[in-house]
């Protein structure tokens, strides 16, 4: 699968600290760096809960988080093609909604950009998501 560059990036541009979210967990950006999307469902698997989801992005390592998907949605002329038939998952960086609810940051191709927004650990994660970590 292909993969994409980035730029490097300094701070959040969405502060959900504003917002009263609490960060519960962050990656930094340290600079250029390579992105490739990885799996976190096992052969057989439809859907596996958040837990389950982190869990296995831990296992992968590497974990891209919201810096680096803002960095993205800055340069998603750069995102291959083939990227916009999954939401691309970020679970480098979580969020604690002001309700309690963590949250992790996701792209979303609407069929003309993408979009980040925040999705619930609460859900289900299935077939068309894609951790998204950088190159080692």
């Amino acid at each position: 699968m292909k993969t994409v560059t980035l730029k490097p990036s300094h701070g959040f541009e969405f502060d959900k600290a504003k917002d009263g979210w609490e960060l519960v967990e962050n990656v930094e950006c340290l600079g250029t760096e390579t992105l490739e999307l990885a799996e976190f469902l096992h052969k057989g698997e439809s859907y596996v809960g958040g837990d389950t989801m982190l869990a296995r992005a831990k296992d992968h390592g590497n974990r891209a988080g919201q810096l680096h998907a803002e960095q993205l949605l800055r340069q998603q002329d750069e995102i291959p093609a083939e990227w916009r038939e999954y939401y691309l998952v970020f679970s480098g960086t979580i969020w604690r909604h002001p309700h309690g609810n963590l949250c992790v940051p996701c792209l979303y191709w609407t069929g003309r950009r993408w979009f980040l927004d925040w999705a619930w650990l609460e859900c289900s994660w299935g077939r068309r998501g894609r951790l998204v970590r950088f190159c080692k």
